[in-house]
């Protein structure tokens, strides 16, 4: 209750301050969540669909500078039902889908852009739709899915030079599960498929001079050392190896990933300037 009380007097206080202040200068001043309020209190006062669309896209601008895009994504579905023109309805189903893409929502993008024809009149999806769905499917590593949507807006759209085909080279991921078997029998073998040969030695090494001390102890009658420093070093460092052969194989995955979207996202970018 006190909470609740707390955010009504802030909320209050904020109208207030801002209520002689244009929500375009407060945008423009960096003051995005001022800015978000005073496009809210547009949306309450306003009738005419001019200044009610203005001041959802102005809010919706202020939640993306916020990184609120779950917040934008929730606010543009509740406006897309509204009799606004099909052109404007348009740009609000395009700004709910980046969103989402924003907001890491991929498969929820694919539902979005899937249904543009049915809530548009049969239309198309824009070129620029069909550009999140890509970099969606990217995402989700629906290579193929994704390689058929590229090849057909790339024809779709013609270019006077076409754009050499990213996806004849999709990454080539390495296993997780393989990283972590080869690291229980091997030591140091799942840090080298993971292509860190530095890490494997150390592996290797570090695991060999615990097998060397214990046995070592053992012969020399030396049993608890033998068990407490020895094994117990071997031990660690031997399941050590196997989730950092995990980890390893999650960060060279990833950055494959990564360089192989941007390289997609980049040519995609392009092709919509042309």
């Amino acid at each position: 209750m006190t909470i609740r009380y707390c955010l009504t007097c802030i909320s209050l206080f904020v109208i207030s301050s801002t209520r002689g202040q244009d929500a375009d200068s407060l945008y423009k001043a960096g003051r995005y969540f001022d800015a978000s309020i005073a496009y809210e209190r547009i949306l309450f006062e306003r009738n005419d669909p001019g200044a009610q669309l203005m001041a959802i896209f102005g809010k919706t601008r202020c939640l993306k500078q916020e990184g609120r895009y779950d917040q934008a994504m929730t606010f543009l579905e509740n406006w897309q039902a509204y009799p606004f023109p099909d052109s404007s309805l348009a740009e609000i189903h395009y700004q709910q889908a980046l969103c989402t893409y924003l907001g890491g929502h991929f498969e929820n993008v694919l539902s979005l852009v899937d249904r543009w024809s049915y809530e548009h009149g049969g239309q198309q999806p824009a070129a620029v739709l069909v550009v999140l769905k890509i970099l969606a499917l990217n995402e989700l590593r629906r290579w193929k899915e994704a390689g058929d949507v590229y090849r057909a807006l790339i024809a779709q759209r013609g270019p006077a030079v076409a754009p050499p085909d990213l996806y004849q080279h999709i990454p080539h991921l390495k296993s997780v599960e393989k990283a972590q078997w080869l690291s229980q029998f091997i030591p140091g073998a799942g840090q080298l498929y993971a292509g860190r040969p530095g890490e494997a030695i150390f592996s290797i090494l570090v695991q060999t001079a615990g097998i060397w001390f214990a046995v070592v102890s053992f012969e020399q009658h030396y049993y608890v050392s033998a068990w407490l420093i020895g094994a117990a070093l071997f031990g660690a460092f031997h399941m050590g190896g196997v989730r950092r052969a995990e980890v390893l194989v999650r960060q060279y995955n990833r950055k494959k990933v990564l360089a192989f979207n941007e390289a997609v996202r980049e040519q995609l970018v392009s092709l919509l300037q042309q």
